[in-house]
């Protein structure tokens, strides 16, 4: 087991990713980050050189790797062991069945913060119309009733899947919502006007092209009071682990580029077409446009 003391971050993680690289696993003695509350990272305190579990969390995300439960070991330590995580899926599979349906943002406290922070500066009122392209299995709906409990909207979900569409059915059958297939590149003109669109993880697709997809929404589908929300994904899902930050193909470590261009044109396009616009969020990036 690795004791770690009064070295540098810069020189434990390199030891660390060896070590993970080799035998999967890594068990490595800190000391207790309880002892140096109030110290940043690499102060010293009473225990050693001083790391809080928020660092050592952001360490094994780094390391594309799974924190264990530390373990107290006495004499102001604590034992840490990562384990390896399985490899990214560079070909990621959103179908009824995947990974990306089993996933509940809801869980996510800075999606759930930051989503239903959003649904509030919309201002819906009762009876409201949404529109939710790329509803999945329809899980983030939920927060709707979280930011207006008392309240009521009529619902329409889009999706390529018809396997996760029948999931959304089944998830929201009281409240007799629709749920049904559509492609944000051709939305059917039939579908009328809404007080809110909602897109989240569909527009940064590789097949959307994404400004003129906006345009489409907002020309053909937003009631002129109306507010979007967004969302654009900083991170991917693998072992049951998030790990942040955008990955382009063939990138091993995040490259933000794409992401901060995409939500660019997107906060640029709603300034101009007089939108209120917020930027928010961590895993998902949400831009939010509400009218003047």
């Amino acid at each position: 087991m690795i004791q770690s003391g009064a070295e540098p971050l810069s020189e434990l993680l390199p030891l660390l990713r060896s070590e993970l690289q080799r035998a999967g696993a890594v068990s490595f003695s800190v000391p207790d980050p309880d002892s140096g509350a109030g110290l940043y990272a690499g102060e010293t305190g009473s225990a050693g050189r001083h790391r809080s579990y928020a660092t050592w969390v952001d360490l094994a995300d780094v390391l594309g790797a799974r924190l264990g439960t530390p373990e107290r070991q006495g004499a102001g330590r604590v034992r840490l062991t990562l384990h390896r995580l399985p490899a990214l899926d560079r070909q990621a599979d959103y179908g009824e069945g995947s990974d990306f349906q089993r996933l509940d943002k809801l869980e996510d406290p800075w999606f759930l913060h930051g989503f239903t922070e959003a649904l509030t500066r919309a201002k819906l009122r009762p009876g409201a119309r949404i529109l939710s392209v790329g509803v999945g299995s329809g899980r983030e709906l939920n927060a709707l009733e979280i930011a207006y409990p008392d309240q009521k909207f009529e619902v329409v979900g889009l999706d390529l899947d018809p396997g996760v569409l029948e999931l959304a059915r089944q998830r929201h059958a009281a409240q007799n919502w629709t749920f049904q297939t559509g492609d944000v590149n051709a939305l059917d003109a039939g579908l009328g006007r809404f007080d809110l669109i909602v897109a989240l993880s569909v527009l940064q697709s590789r097949n959307v092209n994404l400004e003129r997809s906006l345009r489409g929404l907002m020309k053909g589908h937003l009631a002129p009071t109306g507010s979007l929300i967004l969302g654009f994904p900083n991170c991917r899902y693998t072992g049951g682990e998030v790990r942040y930050g955008a990955r382009m193909l063939n990138f091993h470590d995040p490259d933000l580029s794409l992401l901060l261009s995409d939500v660019a044109l997107v906060r640029r396009h709603l300034h101009k077409s007089g939108f209120k616009v917020y930027v928010t969020g961590k895993y998902e990036v949400l831009v939010t446009g509400v009218p003047v």
